[in-house]
């Protein structure tokens, strides 16, 4: 399918539960379960430029039998999606991370945190929303390319995350879903509900499928 542009995403933290957590003093990212890293800088973000969605098929394994190919193995799909924003709320952002507030400074917790992902993109022709949902899966951070000013230029560095999915048993233990607005019985309700959780608040009316 053909894409434009990248329009926004929405992360959360997941609960053994697999419910968004809500609320900061329970490990959430907000009060609603649901955080959009929008392009506001009251809330800290500047939006994201790049959303790298990869390994959304499995690799096929020829199986031959009396000189010819007699059949195939499709292996699972192992999603990743390489992120890069301007800028991110700093305390959603340890969140995501598993990082925890000690003594003024954020420090990496001895548990994996589990998180939730939905990258917002467009069709080409009807120009309506078409979501790459992750209902499960890890956010990291493996490096920070730090650069000194110079007399004539500031060197502004991006924030770069990568999201690898698991299987969800959200999504028939799938490890991604794409939600098409425009498709038969979609609401945006019915899609939080199901990536995030029946506790997130972030959207609580139904949508029509001609958003």
């Amino acid at each position: 399918m053909a894409l434009l542009g990248l329009t926004t995403t929405y992360v959360a933290t997941l609960g053994s539960d697999g419910n968004a957590l809500v609320g900061a003093q329970n490990g959430g990212v907000s009060d609603t379960g649901v955080y959009e890293i929008d392009t506001l800088k009251k809330n800290g973000n500047l939006g994201a430029t790049v959303a790298n969605v990869t390994g959304l098929s499995g690799t096929v394994q020829k199986v031959s039998g009396n000189n010819q190919i007699v059949d195939v193995v499709d292996s699972p799909a192992a999603p990743s999606v390489a992120l890069t924003y301007n800028q991110i709320n700093v305390v959603v952002k340890q969140a995501l991370l598993g990082r925890k507030l000690e003594n003024g400074g954020y420090v990496d917790t001895d548990g994996v945190v589990e998180a939730a992902l939905i990258v917002e993109s467009r069709d080409e022709i009807e120009n309506k929303p078409i979501y790459f949902a992750f209902p499960r899966g890890v956010f990291k951070e493996t490096a920070q390319n730090i650069q000194s000013n110079t007399d004539t230029t500031v060197q502004r560095e991006t924030e770069s995350l990568t999201f690898t999915a698991m299987a969800s048993p959200k999504i028939n233990n799938k490890p991604y879903k794409v939600y098409f607005a425009t498709a038969e019985g979609f609401s945006k309700k019915k899609m939080f509900d199901e990536v995030f959780g029946e506790k997130q608040t972030f959207i609580t009316e139904e949508s029509p499928k001609s958003e």
